[in-house]
């Protein structure tokens, strides 16, 4: 750390933004093109040019300054605005976007659950999730690999965590989803979530500085405009009556378990008690808040990083064939045991997170005035986190970082590299809580589908930057059985 700090001014700018909407009309027009830019440049920290005045961002482009953000000085910082708001619809206050007390009480709540001993206790049902989506499958069958792994890990995720049967929900949920994520990340930067953030901040330091009923209005307008006010055109439409489907679903689970007599001990189960506990009520809207925000974590990242496992394993002659051969070791019935028969199966999967992580970009927003990376940054200033950017630095991942290499993640090199250069799950107090999750399904799932079948990639796929980072074209590949 600097002894003497700068000003956010004086600190270097990113490539690009010259126009005059800045770096955002750069991101809206190649958004994983700006990010390979990013990925060049040497300079720890970079300043984001924006068309607003007062409106603040940088880039943290190095682990140091990651570090800095994500941990050293988490409680100095909040999930961004913008990220809030383009999930508001979808995960309204659940533990991905609330900030403050109630993230606190909701990740204090749930972390037990995902403790790494309570989640072994899900390998068999991983499993059996895994042989009813390939017993649909047939020989020489060409698939869509993404939208299988998808499905598949959705009922993973239901059955896991809900004890809930969606699997023959699926492409229903799965396409309600797709189209809340797809509006997230297509409003991202746009006038209307700049104009809503600008009056939430405006709002909020309007409740700071008075007291009485313009205290309580401004914090009631507040909280009106942390989400869309309204939804309009096509894309609304489509958005709201996809939220409508997944609050018609969650609610429905809901009331049954509450009608349900049985001994559940999921993370339902455990939800809906707390809402009963004196000082911890949680409302139905909180609750499904928290499903939802779950479902989606509890699925996404392994959906996507098992069929770019598969997608980078078939071109990849040497890995593809170790794979098999360690999904032929652990058998039929693989469980959280076999983990260490499943080596290079777990490296390939952790190397695919690397090449495309599903969160690829996200950002804090200061709480307060803050020095970073020796730079004053006023209160609220948006500092920008990108896996994706992180992932491809030549200083931390070699000559090549684009070659796809699981080798990278045996023991001898991670213990090298520097522990914030590795972001899939986020990092600090706010590291995702499902990462021991995926670590125990995406082997156990990889070798239960290599076991039964072959895969031959159709086509080369390339990645989709919506509010995750989707295979474009789905991974088509054609399918063998092994006898």
């Amino acid at each position: 750390m600097q002894a003497h700090s700068s000003a956010f001014d004086s600190m270097p700018i990113a490539p690009g933004g010259e126009g005059l909407l800045g770096h955002n009309a750069d991101f809206r027009a190649d958004r994983l093109g700006t990010l390979r830019r990013l990925s060049e440049v040497t300079a720890p920290v970079l300043r984001l040019s924006l068309p607003l005045p007062g409106i603040h961002a940088m880039v943290a482009n190095h682990p140091d300054v990651v570090e800095e953000t994500l941990v050293d000085k988490a409680r100095l910082f909040d999930k961004s605005d913008m990220l809030r708001f383009s999930l508001y619809p979808l995960a309204g206050e659940g533990i991905f976007t609330s900030n403050g007390e109630l993230w606190r009480r909701q990740r204090k709540l749930m972390a037990p659950l995902f403790h790494p001993k309570a989640l072994e206790a899900y390998a068999p049902d991983m499993v059996a999730c895994s042989r009813r989506a390939i017993d649909r499958w047939r020989d020489g069958e060409e698939l869509a690999l993404a939208a299988e792994t998808t499905r598949l890990a959705m009922a993973v995720a239901g059955k896991t965590l809900f004890d809930a049967d969606t699997f023959t929900e699926a492409d229903d949920l799965g396409r309600a989803l797709t189209v809340a994520l797809d509006w997230a990340g297509w409003v991202i930067g746009q006038p209307i979530a700049i104009a809503h953030i600008v009056a939430r901040r405006r709002l909020q330091l309007l409740s700071e500085q008075n007291t009485g009923w313009l205290r309580d209005a401004a914090l009631w307008a507040e909280r009106k405009v942390r989400g869309p006010a309204v939804l309009v055109g096509a894309r609304g439409r489509e958005l709201a009556s996809s939220i409508a489907l997944l609050d018609e679903r969650v609610q429905k689970m809901i009331d049954e378990r509450r009608r349900s007599s049985g001994e559940q001990t999921d993370l339902l189960t455990r939800l809906l008690a707390a809402s009963d506990q004196d000082g911890t009520v949680m409302s139905d809207r909180q609750i499904r808040d928290e499903i939802l925000t779950l479902f989606v974590a509890g699925h996404e990242t392994t959906a996507t990083g098992l069929a770019w496992t598969i997608h980078e394993a078939c071109k990849d002659r040497r890995v593809y064939d170790e794979m098999q051969r360690e999904a032929d070791s652990v058998g039929d019935d693989p469980g959280a045991a076999d983990l260490e028969k499943l080596d290079l199966t777990t490296r390939a999967f952790k190397e695919a997170l690397r090449l495309y992580p599903p969160v690829y970009i996200f950002g804090r927003d200061a709480n307060q005035a803050v020095t970073l990376a020796g730079y004053d940054l006023p209160r609220s200033t948006n500092v920008m986190v990108s896996p994706f950017v992180l992932h491809r630095r030549r200083g931390l991942w070699g000559d090549d970082p684009e070659r796809f290499d699981p080798d990278r993640f045996l023991p001898e090199r991670e213990a090298k590299r520097h522990r914030y250069a590795y972001l899939p799950f986020s990092a600090g107090p706010r590291i995702c809580l499902g990462i021991h999750f995926a670590y125990l399904e995406a082997p156990l799932v990889l070798a239960t589908l290599m076991r039964r079948f072959r895969f031959e990639l159709l086509e080369e796929d390339e990645a989709e930057p919506s509010a995750t980072l989707r295979p474009r074209r789905g991974v088509r590949v054609r399918v063998h059985a092994r006898r």
